[in-house]
């Protein structure tokens, strides 16, 4: 008999197989708990075209989804022909990434309706050929972790979330120097600063003193759309006036410049054409105008321009070269 060679002979029987519901529905009730069979609608059970597994995984695994309605509502059942020869210790964790991409296809597909912000169950079932046999290696997916005792505790728990505008900021400013960052990003929400300044001086000087204190003034000044950029760098001037020089370095190229101005355009056309592009071309043609000032007219040093506009030391140095080649031109 002449050798006959069926590429993916596991997928193909695998699939065609259960392409009929009736073999389909027979083997899940012969391995899914009676307690969630009996809770399917079994007519509603449905073959999808959907496949998680990647396609060099592809000759190890195969998989195939199955649409359902478990007590009226929108169900998956996935399932998987493990064939690898050496038996995987993150099988849990693979079903979880295709556990996952399978709930992002849903949403992706549903995104009208009441399914729109609710995640359908899925019911996994894995099917193991392999040679080494019981399977070896732990079905509980707190198991993949190098602490599964931590991670039982920690993981897939309720999500920590700061709502700030639930926290004074007498709570924020105990969060050591993270405290003007949130209270920056709390107040943002007004899209307006100078009240709030005058009104927390305490606060506003710590900016002095926090490694974000240039960025956090392009924040406000970002984020701010009523006042004008001068009032709101005279007011923390005002309150730290020790930190004047670093403050006025970057406010004298905002007045000088507009900087303000491209900020806010970029930022506004950013949110209304649904990009960032706009911004970050104002913003760059703005730090490289800045920066050419800060080099040939406060000759400062390429490490503080950098700091400030954001702009490579690379990018400075053909910027100091350009201004030196054009005063040298007659």
């Amino acid at each position: 008999m002449s050798e006959i060679n069926i590429h993916h002979p596991h997928d193909g029987f695998f699939k065609h197989s259960l392409s009929n519901l009736t073999v389909a529905k027979d083997l899940l009730q012969a391995h899914l708990s009676p307690a969630i069979t009996q809770r399917i609608q079994w007519d509603s059970l449905r073959l999808s075209n959907k496949s998680f597994t990647n396609e060099k995984l592809a000759q190890l695994h195969s998989d195939l989804v199955y649409s359902c309605q478990i007590d009226n509502k929108s169900a998956y059942i996935y399932i998987m022909v493990e064939q690898q020869t050496k038996p995987d210790p993150l099988l849990a964790f693979r079903f979880l990434q295709y556990n996952v991409a399978l709930l992002s296809e849903h949403l992706s597909q549903n995104k009208q309706g009441k399914q729109r912000k609710r995640l359908p169950i899925i019911l996994n079932l894995c099917i193991y050929t392999g040679k080494i046999t019981p399977y070896p290696y732990s079905l509980d997916i707190y198991d993949c972790f190098e602490d599964p005792i931590l991670a039982r505790a920690e993981m897939f728990k309720l999500l920590s979330l700061v709502d700030l505008g639930q926290v004074e900021d007498d709570e924020l400013a105990k969060n050591g120097t993270a405290d003007l960052l949130e209270m920056l990003l709390k107040r943002s929400r007004e899209r307006t600063f100078l009240e709030w300044i005058t009104r927390h001086p305490e606060a506003i000087k710590k900016l002095g003193d926090r490694p974000y204190k240039i960025s956090g003034i392009y924040y406000i000044l970002g984020v701010e759309e009523i006042r004008q950029a001068e009032e709101l760098i005279q007011a923390i001037v005002n309150i730290i006036p020790e930190r004047k020089e670093d403050i006025m370095t970057a406010a004298q190229q905002l007045r000088q410049q507009g900087m303000q101005q491209g900020m806010q355009q970029g930022m506004q056309q950013g949110m209304q054409q649904g990009m960032q592009q706009g911004m970050q071309q104002g913003m760059q043609a703005k730090s490289v105008e800045i920066a050419k000032n800060m080099l040939s007219k406060l000759h400062l040093d390429i490490q503080t321009v950098a700091q400030v506009t954001g702009l490579s030391e690379e990018e400075l140095i053909k910027l100091q070269q350009e201004g030196k080649e054009k005063d040298q031109s007659p």
